[in-house]
């Protein structure tokens, strides 16, 4: 990622200072642009410079004027996080080194439900 693109999320975070670090991703995956800057679609230089899929290239090339007003983001706090780690049946131990903290996993915890796919057209 160059450096206006860094700059671009800088002023996303200066415009919304109560987003979340999730938030922003958010709102910059779901903004992301799968055109190149001639607006063709993005080459993969690994696989003979054939057209990217997501895997790829991720959500694609980060266009910060549209994540400034994303319409939908999906958020994800440490607690959502913490809650994950608590289903992977880490020990106390891991847990306090994974969290900085002495965090009780035997609450009953979910899954982090965050939304992630891949639309193919």
């Amino acid at each position: 990622m160059s450096y206006p693109h860094i700059s671009g999320i800088a002023a996303l975070k200066a415009a919304h200072s109560d987003w979340s670090p999730a938030a922003i991703r958010s709102a910059t995956m779901t903004t992301a642009n799968p055109l190149d800057n001639t607006q063709k679609p993005v080459k993969y230089m690994g696989n003979n410079y054939e057209v990217a899929t997501p895997l790829d290239m991720g959500a694609g090339p980060v266009d910060p004027n549209r994540a400034l007003d994303p319409g939908l983001i999906y958020d994800a706090t440490p607690q959502d996080y913490v809650n994950f780690i608590c289903t992977l049946n880490f020990t106390r131990e891991q847990t306090r080194t994974i969290t900085g903290s002495s965090y009780n996993c035997s609450k009953s915890s979910l899954d982090l439900n965050y939304p992630s796919f891949i639309a193919v057209h």
